[in-house]
């Protein structure tokens, strides 16, 4: 089934202006349930209940309040809410570009592909490329649904693609929440962390490679299921050892990936000075067993 635009915009940087048109990048394959009743095997339907009067109400009585202060509400009707939307311009206005690497990714939200018209594929290829070659992303004001969004667009598997982002007052910090910033780490601690980051490092991502195991045990369960077998029990995940200490696990961690380690003194991080020495002294790093992949 041929993918389905949810909207048309106008993607503009200077005087350039490129007509596009926005694709969900994702679809969610999550499993869900529906809930039924156990007797009749109906699904359940939900009703808007009024506690205060303590009876079922219709949608037709109800009013949207915003809360101002706890239990205080001041209402909206829908045509006043309509008045307070921003126009509606189709305008993605790229207001200013940066390096890719200024944008952490907690700000993103919702991510949309975008795809060009007929008309515009030239320009549309012609931003990609340039957006690539410079390793840049483009920020921009663009309205959702009435909502004026931010909005972030970079280049993106040979196209482009638009992510709604969060505003700044809408991220939150770890200034309540302890995060072991006054926690002590010891240098041999660090080395050690350090070594075994390193044997756990990829060159690149590869998405492929994990699957939701969770949602094929429930699939499987429902076919045995359907054909009137009973679930088999799915072999229990073996239990790590009790961590003793920290040193301790990180030093099992490097020997069950094959990393040689010294027992008998303290493992110390690898720095500029003593990596620039042992070049000086013609001495080089042992080399060491990587687990195979």
């Amino acid at each position: 089934m041929p993918a389905r635009s949810i909207s048309t915009a106008s993607l503009t940087f200077g005087l350039v202006s490129i007509p596009v048109r926005l694709f969900p990048a994702t679809s969610s394959k999550s499993v869900s349930f529906h809930l039924l009743h156990a007797k009749d095997m109906s699904r359940i339907q939900q009703k808007i209940y009024c506690p205060k009067e303590d009876k079922i109400v219709d949608r037709s009585e109800l009013v949207r309040g915003y809360e101002v202060e706890k239990d205080r509400y001041v209402t909206f009707t829908d045509e006043e809410l309509k008045k307070l939307e921003a126009q509606a311009d189709r305008a993605v206005e790229i207001t200013e570009f940066i390096p890719a690497s200024e944008v952490d990714p907690v700000y993103f939200e919702n991510s949309y592909l975008l795809g060009c018209e007929p008309t515009s594929a030239k320009a549309y290829h012609l931003l990609q490329e340039a957006m690539t070659k410079a390793d840049k992303v483009g920020v921009a004001k663009y309205t959702m649904r009435g909502k004026e969004r931010l909005v972030l667009i970079r280049p993106y598997d040979g196209g482009l693609m638009l992510h709604t982002m969060y505003y700044n007052d809408e991220i939150r910090s770890f200034g309540e929440i302890d995060h072991g910033v006054n926690a002590q780490v010891k240098e041999s601690e660090l080395g050690l962390a350090q070594r075994l980051l390193d044997d756990l490092t990829e060159k690149k991502f590869k998405p492929d490679e994990f699957k939701d195991n969770y949602r094929e045990r429930v699939i499987e369960a429902a076919e045995q299921k359907m054909a009137g077998h009973e679930l088999t029990e799915p072999a229990p995940e073996a239990r790590q050892g009790k961590v003793i200490d920290l040193m301790s696990a990180l030093k099992e961690s490097l020997k069950k990936r094959g990393v040689a380690v010294n027992e008998d003194r303290e493992e110390a991080p690898a720095t500029a000075e003593t990596e620039e020495r042992k070049v000086a002294g013609g001495s080089r790093r042992p080399s060491r067993t990587r687990r195979a992949r």
